[in-house]
């Protein structure tokens, strides 16, 4: 008897103690003072995996290690998830997950809400209000331009400046998406991005002044200042042109801090070239009363048509293009304006880069796209030069003794479609430039011979169709021929016309 109670005094015994052990192993088996933390659950792609994770944990905060957690959704339609954490985001929407420690009946459950967003997805659009040639941001998912993206605004396609993703890991994912506000984008527009995973229309509208973003720029410039920076902006606008105007301007201006290469470039998809032109000129003031606009005595200008040397213009025919590129190697510090003169409304792309940017390498003497930098041409010789750009035109100086002489210059263009032509002009400044021999004939080549009495004179060339080419000049000098000496003045070229340039510039001398 004494065993059988030694022994039931032993059992009891080992039974209160393996109570007092399991109490000190789970303590707190139905106190609220357990509670379950759900780890962050991020915003998921529909289709997108993701493991769920969880902690248990005492009032204090130290972890429950033991403990086991089960996790649940209250929509598996939105997103399915497994007892073990795997969850998959099924279609757009939000639903709450559900984490629960299944040890402990009273402890607080974990909740989170999660929200499954479409492959491609707009969630809002910042700023509320802009101009044209300004950006708006489009946050959201699928916004990755590197695939297939058309953007547009209200039916208008409008340009990609940037995309930053949240994520650059996983660039398909969430981002900002800038773009460019082009015209002719109305007044109350609506983001809308087409990509290879369907289409996305964003939630918010966006109010677009029918301006661009460096009006009003007609008669006063828009002064970028010292430029050490490129300036970039393809959304910028023509604006609509009043019945009484025939013609309006978009007028900029910057400082060349240092000599150094600088390129300027406008297009337009919209406006056509027949309708614009573009004037490059290192001094430009506007007469209101006149209602023109003056070039100072020392001033050059670069365009379709107009090419003036100290002030006095020479206006040798050129076609008008859609596209106008000025590229000037090495342009001394200074102030200068570009011109932009439009007689229709519509989106252009300006550009100002400090390179010097060409459809073919330049040749040795640029540059010398204006007189005030024509190099010395050396007489009875062949050289290899080239119209670069379409708009590039190639000056050259050159020196007749006191008996003067007869003179022949040709150049010969190796690409099919190129016009070139040639003029010689008597160099009397400060006083004047005059036009005393021409050619322009159609065609890749073109020959001059003209008499000269002995003086200064410029020999420029020019393409009229704008076709960037290589080619050769030869000039030749002979006796004098007395039976050109009273040849007429060459008058200007009517067999090439062009639609007359909209701008009239006054000279100040």
């Amino acid at each position: 008897m004494g065993m059988l109670k030694s022994g039931k005094t032993l059992g009891l015994g080992l039974a209160l103690a393996l109570g007092a052990l399991a109490a000190c192993v789970y303590p707190t088996e139905r106190s609220e003072q357990v509670q379950v933390l759900i780890d962050p659950i991020p915003d998921l792609l529909r289709g997108e995996p993701f493991q769920l994770t969880a902690r248990v944990v005492h009032g204090d905060g130290s972890p429950l290690e033991s403990a086991e957690v089960v996790f649940s959704s209250a929509d598996a339609l939105i997103a399915a998830v497994t007892s073990d954490g795997g969850m998959l985001g099924v279609s757009v929407g939000t639903t709450e997950i559900t984490a629960t420690a299944i040890e402990f009946a009273g402890a607080a459950v974990a909740t989170q809400v999660v929200r499954i967003h479409d492959l491609i997805e707009v969630d809002s659009v910042r700023p509320r209000l802009v101009r044209f040639g300004d950006t708006v941001s489009i946050f959201g998912a699928g916004l990755n331009p590197d695939p297939f993206l058309l953007v547009t605004l209200s039916n208008v396609e409008v340009p990609v400046k940037t995309y930053v993703p949240v994520d650059p890991q996983q660039p398909n994912r969430f981002g900002r998406l800038s773009v460019w506000v082009r015209p002719p984008t109305p007044f109350v527009a609506q983001a809308a991005i087409l990509g290879i995973n369907g289409l996305a229309i964003g939630p918010d509208t966006v109010l677009v002044g029918q301006r661009d973003i460096y009006e009003p720029n007609d008669t006063i410039p828009w002064d970028f200042g010292a430029l050490d920076r490129p300036i970039r902006n393809p959304a910028l606008a023509f604006e609509h042109i009043a019945r009484d105007d025939s013609v309006r301007y978009d007028w900029y201006r910057f400082t060349q801090i240092a000599p150094g290469d600088r390129t300027i470039i406008l297009r337009s998809d919209q406006v056509g070239g027949e309708t614009y032109s573009v004037f490059f000129t290192d001094a430009l003031s506007w007469n209101g009363a006149a209602g023109n606009f003056g070039l100072g005595p020392q001033s050059f200008t670069i365009g379709p048509s107009l090419y003036a040397c100290q002030g006095f213009p020479f206006g040798p025919p050129q076609l008008q293009t859609d596209s106008v590129v000025i590229a000037l190697r090495d342009l001394p510090a200074g102030q200068y304006d570009a011109l932009a003169a439009y007689t229709r409304r519509g989106a252009y792309d300006l550009r100002i880069i400090p390179q010097y940017r060409s459809a073919l390498p330049p040749d040795d003497a640029e540059e010398n796209d204006f007189c005030d930098v024509a190099p010395q041409l050396t007489l009875d010789a062949t050289r290899t030069l080239t119209i670069d750009n379409p708009r590039d035109i190639d000056w050259f100086r050159f020196t007749l003794g006191l008996d003067g002489r007869n003179v022949s210059f040709d150049v010969d263009a190796v690409e099919e479609g190129a016009d070139l032509d040639i003029y010689v002009l008597r160099d009397e400044l400060p006083t004047a430039i005059t036009l005393v021999g021409l050619s322009a004939i159609g065609g890749e080549s073109d020959a001059v011979n003209v008499a000269l009495d002995a003086g200064d004179y410029f020999l420029v060339v020019v393409d009229f169709a704008g076709v960037p080419t290589e080619y050769t000049l030869t000039s030749e000098v002979r006796g004098a021929a007395p039976e050109l000496a009273q040849v007429a003045l060459p008058q200007m070229p009517t067999s090439k016309s062009r639609k007359p340039s909209p701008i009239v510039f006054e000279t100040h001398r």
